[in-house]
């Protein structure tokens, strides 16, 4: 009675390492290939159901070859089991006989622990492809010229038309697009004042309300480029070319208010902010930007009749000269 016991102990024992044991069959369809050659393995995995299993699907999971690729995975259940099966495509660059295995990489439910099953090693014949040594070497042959047919020159000629055609519409597009941007500029005839010249396109980008649809780069970089541009033409100063820091201190020199430039300075960098630092300008600091310019150009203008006036009134020096 109590062997009998003992027998069953046992079986209840094999049961219950059999539910928690794992098993990997590799299965191949030819033990012998070239160098280089694709091989298939055909992988079975049999687990327990709680068990994650990850597939071999990189080069660090075969020992002694390289990964390929993976054909479709395919699952059963079958109680607290599962069947995995699944054929990987590997490679070899070694020749003789290479012992090549699958690793099969796992972890258990509560448990961190990274876990490993490894196929029983499947042994390959790897060969070279033999040259015969007995042939001599052949001359390479010589380059086939084909003669060219009608449709050759008429593919040539299209092609010809068609990078004039792109050539024409580029110089076009380019011509046009100058023109558009120096009517956004608000450029006008040279010889009017440039207050004149100012005034008008900082009267045209306010109609547009820019900043009040979200242009918030496009209306400052317009309100600045027109604001440069008058103090260049004004005080023949190169403000378009040079950058806030260095037209700051030569706007200094004219003896301006030194407010007057600070707020220039503020206005100045707030769209150098929105140009290049993607900077998002507030409701006054687009208002400011508009109302300073425009004050700006009111308080430093000249009048046309002033220029006139100082081009044709002659100087104390001449009127005495006259006397003489």
């Amino acid at each position: 009675m109590r062997r009998l016991h003992y027998i069953l102990l046992l079986l209840l024992l094999a049961v219950g390492l059999r539910a928690q044991s794992a098993k990997i069959d590799v299965t191949v369809d030819s033990t012998s290939y070239l160098i280089g050659d694709w091989i298939a393995l055909h992988l079975s995995v049999d687990a327990p159901a709680t068990w994650v299993l990850r597939m071999p699907s990189q080069d660090d999971d075969f020992e002694n070859a390289e990964f390929v690729s993976a054909e479709e995975l395919q699952r059963e259940s079958s109680g607290k089991r599962q069947q995995l099966r699944q054929t990987c495509i590997v490679t070899v660059f070694d020749t003789g006989r290479i012992p090549v295995k699958a690793i099969v990489r796992y972890s258990k439910p509560g448990d961190t622990t990274a876990y490993t099953l490894t196929s029983e090693a499947m042994l390959f014949d790897i060969t070279t492809v033999e040259l015969d040594t007995t042939q001599s070497f052949k001359d390479i042959r010589d380059v086939l010229h084909v003669p060219l047919t009608i449709w050759d020159y008429l593919l040539y000629a299209g092609v010809t038309i068609l990078i004039g055609l792109l050539a024409w519409f580029g110089y076009r597009w380019y011509t046009n697009r100058d023109e558009d941007e120096r009517e956004e500029e608000g450029e006008l005839e040279p010889d009017l004042p440039p207050h004149v010249i100012a005034l008008q396109a900082l009267e045209s980008i306010r109609s547009e309300q820019l900043w009040q649809n979200g242009r918030y780069k496009q209306y400052q970089s317009r309100v600045t480029d027109v604001l440069r541009a008058y103090i260049e033409r004004r005080f023949d100063l190169p403000a378009l070319e040079h950058p806030t820091s260095e037209i700051i201190p030569d706007v200094a020199l004219l003896g301006l208010d030194t407010d007057v430039v600070g707020e220039l300075e503020t206005v100045l960098r707030t769209a150098d902010l929105t140009k290049f630092a993607k900077y998002v300008p507030s409701v006054v600091e687009n208002e400011k930007a508009m109302r300073f310019s425009v004050d700006f150009v009111e308080d430093t203008k000249q009048e046309v009749a002033a220029v006139l006036s100082e081009v044709t009134t002659p100087t104390a020096g001449s009127e005495e000269a006259d006397d003489v």
